[in-house]
């Protein structure tokens, strides 16, 4: 335990500068701002740092501290005070701004010794005490109802609650007054004053080991000269004469300090049971306050849940739901009974309610919950209206360019007389326009199969390799398989017809200087294929170059077309990319 500093001084600078030298964390009191009374308890440890300008306003109660006298040497204060003996060290000013950290220790190690010899001595000639005649009973019982009504009234309220308990220990116990310290996250805290004790004070240690009522007139716990220097240092700086624990199995939640006595008798025996009664009261009602508190959070926090987030239900196992529950809850909650499963229902344009339901496993009863999701169900309406019209947007500006193509060279050629026969070039140009509307014709039955076909597990390496020997370009694989249940003929399709648009719209080069990457990332469900078509130039209808938002896209052939809605079909896209060769065209695909 260490020992009280005090500095006895009127020079504010000079107390800032001896307060610079203590310890980080150590308080220290000056003694023009404490009222000390006629002295201190046997066994008050304290050192004392007296200025000489002050020395004739130092109390009489702090004249038998150890002290360190500073001064200016050699004058007449000074040197009187030396050979009178009047403290233990002797500091000029300019001194005692640097040198308190080192003689400090030293004085207080003598300042504890001090009091113990103080403690010993006062203890070994004190008399037995005579004991009081007993007083007569205070015949309390309506003011504890009323005490216990107020407690009751107050227990949502921490601060109000220790308020009744002070009233009350004022009015059965006398006591002038009475500070509650308990303890927080780390330390133990007065509820009123700024006072505070650490965890690992003497205190602590010594109420944790002997959970018992102290006096301060009287010291009936076991010799301990120490646990007993810490109390009544306390005692005096505290102005309290009966220290009340509130203990709980082994652990100190707090303590209760007492002051003296409004008629300034001695603490009885009753006074002490009743100090322990209030302090075994006021656990129960703190923990009540904690309970209370965190209740009231959760109330607050479920009414305005039932205001921002969905409705819940929680049934027995034979009750039925409310009639305000909807129709539809009401049927999967039959439902999750009936199956002994959980049930969920989305929301629908039938519909307006997003539902589930399911057992409950503690009790057999069933939970339920849902949310009204009206203007979800009008939004997805609204996305998939907007998605259909796009799509056939989409598809009429490719029938339109690929037919408007085609029907050029047929309308030449309807308008031409019969004789004489149309020249080579145009019967080669209309040959070929014709080969494109069969094309087309076939991919337009294509289109009409293309939710028919079954998935099948393929290794959508070999499928690279097969399409690159066919359209001669460059293949690159990953080591690892890349197996997906996908659909083999849709994805072949896809991807040559991906390829032979780029090639034709690269005119003479064609596929040569093309390259097709395979790689796979991801595991499990998650796997999904990549594929980057390579080279220079290239363009795709739709994808590059990019459609300014001022023109109307290309969309180019219906293949180009089928082949994006398969990617869809196997949860993938397309789109174009930076690589490092330029620009390549990047396609995804999963398992379906």
């Amino acid at each position: 335990m260490s020992s009280l500093v005090i500095f006895a001084t009127f020079d504010p600078a000079l107390a800032e500068a001896w307060e610079r030298q203590l310890p980080p964390g150590r308080p220290a009191l000056r003694f023009d701002s404490r009222r000390w009374g006629p002295g201190p308890a046997p066994g008050f440890s304290a050192v004392v740092v007296l200025d000489a300008a002050a020395e004739h306003s130092l109390p009489a109660a702090l004249a038998s501290c150890p002290t360190i006298y500073v001064g200016e040497p050699r004058s007449v204060p000074f040197e009187q005070a030396r050979l009178a003996g009047r403290a233990r060290i002797y500091l000029s000013y300019e001194d005692s701004a640097s040198r308190l950290r080192e003689l400090l220790p030293l004085l207080e190690e003598l300042a504890e010794k001090q009091s113990l010899v103080e403690l010993l001595t006062e203890k070994a000639r004190r008399p037995e005490p005579i004991r009081p005649a007993p007083r007569p009973t205070v015949h309390d019982t309506l003011e504890l109802w009323d005490f216990l009504e107020g407690a009751m009234e107050s227990l949502h309220d921490r601060q109000r609650l220790l308020a009744e308990f002070r009233r009350a220990a004022r009015f059965w116990l006398r006591a002038s007054h009475a500070i509650f310290f308990l303890r927080e996250a780390d330390e133990f805290r007065a509820d009123r004053e700024a006072l505070a004790f650490a965890p690992d004070d003497p205190l602590v240690t010594y109420f944790e080991t002997h959970p018992a009522v102290v006096d301060g007139t009287k010291w009936v716990g076991p010799v301990d000269a120490v646990a007993e220097l810490a109390v009544r240092n306390r005692m005096t700086l505290w102005a309290a004469r009966l220290f009340v624990p509130i203990h709980d199995n082994a652990r100190l939640l707090g303590l209760i300090a007492f002051g003296v006595r409004d008629d300034g008798q001695p603490y009885d025996e009753a006074d002490q049971a009743r100090g322990v009664f209030f302090a075994r009261l006021l656990r129960h009602c703190l923990e009540q306050v904690d309970q209370l508190a965190r209740l009231h959070r959760l109330a607050d926090q479920a009414r305005v849940g039932a205001k921002y987030l969905p409705a819940t239900l929680v049934l027995g196992p034979a009750e039925e739901p409310p009639r305000h529950v909807p129709l539809i809850v009401r049927e999967l909650i039959g439902q999750a009974r009936q199956t002994r499963e959980s049930c969920r229902l989305p929301a629908s344009a039938g519909q307006p309610f997003r539902a589930a339901a399911g057992l409950i496993a503690e009790t057999g009863g069933v939970w339920a919950s849902w949310e009204e999701a009206s203007d979800e169900v009008r939004e997805r309406v609204e996305a998939q209206r907007s998605a259909r019209r796009e799509l056939l947007r989409e598809l009429a500006l490719t029938l339109s360019h690929e037919i408007g193509n085609a029907l050029v060279s047929l309308a030449t050629l309807r308008q031409r007389p019969a004789e004489p026969p149309p020249p080579a070039g145009l019967l080669a140009t209309v040959k070929a326009d014709i080969a494109k509307l069969e094309a087309l014709n076939a991919d337009l039955e294509r289109m009409q199969a293309l939710h028919e076909s079954d998935p099948a597990p393929t290794d959508l390496r070999e499928v690279a390799d097969k399409i690159g020997r066919e359209l001669g370009l460059a293949v690159e694989v990953a080591a690892e398989p890349i197996v997906l249940p996908v659909f083999p003929a849709l994805v072949e399709f896809a991807l040559r017809a991906l390829i032979r648009t780029v090639a034709e719209n690269r005119g003479e080069l064609g596929a040569r200087d093309l390259t097709l990457r395979v790689r796979g990332t991801g595991a499990g469900t998650a796997l999904t294929a990549l594929f980057a078509i390579k080279g220079r130039p290239l363009e795709l209808e739709g994808i590059l170059p990019s459609a300014a938002d001022s023109t109307v896209p290309n969309q180019g052939r219906l293949a180009v077309f089928l082949a994006k809605e398969v990617l869809r079909l196997h949860h993938g896209e397309i789109h174009a990319g930076p690589g490092l060769e330029g620009t390549e065209i990047l396609l995804s695909l999963r398992g379906v």
